[in-house]
């Protein structure tokens, strides 16, 4: 576990953070732990981003819910998920350790959120829907050149790995790749789980 700053030395605060992270790189899936009485913070934010950067699935965790006075689980998870909004698609559980509520939950949502993360796509259906939204969005262009998606095949699971072949890489901007991941999503689920696409210009092995 990490500690908020300031409950330990730094030496022993740092060991944990490098040990958490560790875990993080050996897991499939992550338990982000969070405190219902106190806001997200950014170490909060700064782990969250690691376990996306690292491609895993994540359970999000809000514990001491028993002390949250008229709690309204669905107004508490938009507020987490406007806080984490780059990882919209996570799942939320929130339960109190002390009094066990909830805490049978946690289990069955991390065996959920692993079996999106096995989930494997036809090449059709995944061209299908992508072709779907490159005729709805307009294409980045760079000067005179324009983006062209050529196809698009589901490479790898744990994490589903998505490789789009295009004209040229340089034109894939930030918000477009956000784009196709969110159409993916819509279309396929992957609910809790992080999803990789790969850009490659065609005839790149």
């Amino acid at each position: 576990g990490i500690r908020r700053r300031g409950r330990l030395g730094v030496g022993v605060e740092r060991y944990s953070v490098l040990r958490a992270l560790r875990a993080i790189d050996r897991a499939d899936i992550a338990l982000l732990v969070l405190d219902a009485t106190e806001l997200v913070t950014a170490q909060d934010m700064h782990i969250a981003g690691y376990i996306q950067q690292a491609a895993k699935g994540i359970v999000l965790v809000v514990n001491k819910w028993d002390l949250v006075a008229d709690g309204n689980i669905k107004e508490y998870h938009k507020y987490i998920l406007r806080q984490i909004k780059f990882m919209s698609y996570a799942s939320v559980l929130c339960i109190s350790a002390k009094f066990g509520q909830g805490v049978d939950k946690v289990m069955p949502e991390a065996r959920r959120v692993y079996q999106e993360r096995l989930k494997r796509l036809p090449t059709a259906a995944v061209n299908s829907v992508v072709q779907q939204a490159v005729a709805a969005h307009s294409l980045p262009r760079s000067g005179t050149k324009q983006l062209k998606v050529l196809y698009a095949t589901q490479a790898e699971v744990n994490p589903p790995t998505f490789i789009f072949f295009v004209n040229d890489v340089g034109l894939i901007h930030f918000s477009y790749r956000r784009y196709l991941e969110n159409k993916l999503r819509q279309s396929f689920g992957f609910a809790g789980t992080s999803i990789r696409l790969v850009f490659k210009t065609r005839g790149e092995s």
